[in-house]
């Protein structure tokens, strides 16, 4: 049985025909959402002069293009979401503030002073012992879950599959303790011995768990780079040039500390593992208009008492709901785990007239409104599978809490723009405001209640339409 145009589809196809959008584009992506042709043709008042067969879904066409059309994936550029690349044809080097907050840092730096060991370094002949003077723990051989999830961390933020990565390592430097000019690829008469299971070394990603009282500073020679060590703060470079051979540009020291101490940690990634080696999905390349990518806060009252008195007087009116994908429904049984309440027009434009100003001041962009969404009322062991939302239209959004009859609070599992995963809890009249086409989030955690009704608002950044 084919779908029902509901209210939110007309919307929408009304928003696109107005906005001047392919007409054979739209009505692609009606008949491939399960609409009837007669229903659509009708809806639209627009019947297709091609053969439909041969019209391509711009939606399905979208994806994968938008964000990553300058990016060679396969020579290693990445995107980094909050850091700052260096401007420089020598390296591909990268500073990123904050990339582990205080507690971290010291959580971090006490499991390192437990289990370290000198420092070791690949190189031939005899051994200089003042070298490398630090000590190592490695930190990746623990089972301890902040480290388990620094590495997840690490990696999902260079988009880089887990299989290219080392252990990560913490290192410990007290006064006078320093490492001197080296660079972390593999080279000389040991080159095969350290490449040829995992390959050559690309990629590091280092991290400073505390500010040093003086020295300590690492110098990049050739790039004329001297970062001072602060606290979480992470630098990334890659070893290699863009044709594989090892960049001599980045050559670079640890200067010894002066006093006070210096704790690091460091992951380093090879070119060879399991599959592709860079694995970021499409939405990922969606510059972060935010540094965190998500923000808690309360709803107009007024906009609030309008969207309560009509839920209260449309409750049975609702729906049951079928979410493409599948991403709603009862943890045990698999079957519909939402119902929805259609908004009225007015409603929808109300909500959106009111959330573009707090989005654009929020997100630092000028908006363009694309979609409001009726009600959502989840029912009890409902689960909302992880999922980044639509390309292009769903970039700058809000959730708005209605109602909820919980037995427990029902979290919203979001990952910001560094890849840290919060729960978001929200009471009638709280909206989280998040950059949903970029960030996973879902609520996979069964709702333990009678239900939980949400709106979602969607906006695309005007500098996005290429209409």
């Amino acid at each position: 049985m084919d779908k029902q145009i509901t209210q939110d589809w007309k919307d929408w196809i009304e928003l696109n025909i107005n906005r001047g959008c392919d007409k054979d584009g739209i009505y692609k992506i009606l008949l491939d959402e399960g609409f009837s042709p007669i229903d659509i043709e009708k809806e639209m008042g627009h019947v297709p002069d091609v053969n439909v067969a041969t019209i391509i879904n711009p939606l399905k066409a979208e994806q994968g293009v938008d964000f990553t059309e300058n990016i060679d994936l396969e020579k290693g550029n990445i995107y980094i979401p909050n850091a700052q690349k260096l401007e420089t044809e020598l390296a591909e080097f990268y500073t990123l503030q904050n990339f582990l907050n205080s507690e971290e840092c010291d959580q971090v730096i006490k499991l390192i002073k437990e289990k370290l060991r000198p420092s070791a370094i690949a190189a031939d002949g005899e051994l200089d012992e003042s070298y490398r003077t630090s000590r190592t723990c490695d930190l990746g051989a623990l089972t301890d879950p902040l480290i388990a999830d620094i590495d997840r961390r690490i990696c999902a933020l260079l988009g880089i599959h887990s299989s290219y990565s080392e252990i990560t390592q913490g290192q410990y430097y007290e006064p006078g303790e320093e490492f001197k000019v080296h660079t972390d690829f593999f080279e000389g008469p040991t080159l095969e011995e350290h490449t040829k299971e995992r390959g050559q070394r690309t990629y590091t990603f280092m991290v400073y768990l505390n500010d040093v009282e003086s020295g300590g500073t690492t110098e990049f020679i050739k790039l004329k780079q001297t970062i001072k060590p602060k606290k979480g703060m992470a630098i990334i470079w890659n070893s290699l040039n863009q044709d594989g051979s090892n960049n001599y540009n980045t050559l670079h020291q640890a200067h010894p500390v002066q006093s006070g101490t210096k704790s690091i940690i460091t992951k380093w990634f090879r070119n060879k593992g399991q599959g592709p080696m860079f694995i970021k999905e499409s939405q990922e390349y969606i510059p972060n208009y935010t540094q965190i990518g998500f923000k808690k806060e309360k709803l107009d009252d007024r906009l609030f008492e309008r969207i309560k008195k009509f839920y209260l007087s449309n409750l049975g009116k609702s729906e049951p709901e079928y979410v493409a994908g599948h991403v709603v429904q009862i943890k045990e049984t698999g079957d519909l785990g939402s119902h929805v309440i259609e908004l009225s027009k007015q409603l929808k434009q109300e909500i959106h007239d009111s959330l573009k100003p707090v989005l654009e001041s929020w997100s630092k962009a000028e908006l363009i409104p694309t979609f409001v969404y009726g009600i959502r009322i989840y029912e009890k062991g409902a689960v909302l599978s992880s999922h980044r939302d639509r390309l292009k239209t769903h970039i700058i959004s809000a959730i708005i809490n209605v109602d909820q009859e919980v037995d427990e609070e029902w979290p919203l599992v979001i990952e910001d723009n560094y890849y840290r995963k919060h729960q978001v809890f929200l009471k009638p009249g709280e909206m989280v405001l998040y950059e949903s086409a970029r960030l996973i989030h879902g609520r996979p955690i069964p709702l333990k209640g009678k239900h939980f009704a949400n709106i979602f608002c969607h906006f695309m950044p005007k500098a996005m339409e290429k209409d």
